[in-house]
């Protein structure tokens, strides 16, 4: 890519990133990882021409997600789309280091970074988690 001067990666991390959380703490970590490794890619690799993204999207509507809610099937969240992911992925390709596809994700997104204290933060998120994946 760097020899053709375009291109473009898209990596996906996840809202996850920004925190962590009970019951997916190394999932958490990985993400940042995947978000703070897009940022540095974007930097370096723009003045020869190669687009670098890391998509942060909430859950997605897979076959893995709904394996990942056990037996239970009980979700915390609404899933979205994967059409709308990779639309709203693509679409922020070239415009910026990373994006948190759907208003409503981008919203919450503001809101937990911004105007929550982190202490909190991880408390709700670990809230969340342990209803969806706590063994009982």
């Amino acid at each position: 890519m760097i020899q053709r001067r375009r291109g473009g990666i898209i990596l996906m991390s996840s809202m996850s990133a920004t925190q962590g959380s009970a019951y997916i703490a190394h999932y958490a970590a990985t993400k940042a990882y995947n978000m703070v490794l897009a940022e540095g890619l974007w930097s370096e690799f723009a003045p020869q021409g190669v687009d670098v993204l890391a998509s942060m999207p909430a859950a997605i509507e897979t076959p893995n997600y709904r394996l990942s809610l056990g037996s239970s099937g009980k979700e915390s969240v609404s899933a979205m789309s994967p059409r709308i992911v990779v639309a709203e992925s693509l679409d922020a390709l070239g415009k910026q280091p990373g994006v948190i596809p759907g208003f409503t994700n981008r919203l919450q997104g503001f809101i937990m970074r911004r105007l929550l204290p982190r202490r909190l933060l991880v408390r709700l998120m670990s809230r969340v988690l342990t209803g969806m994946y706590r063994v009982n």
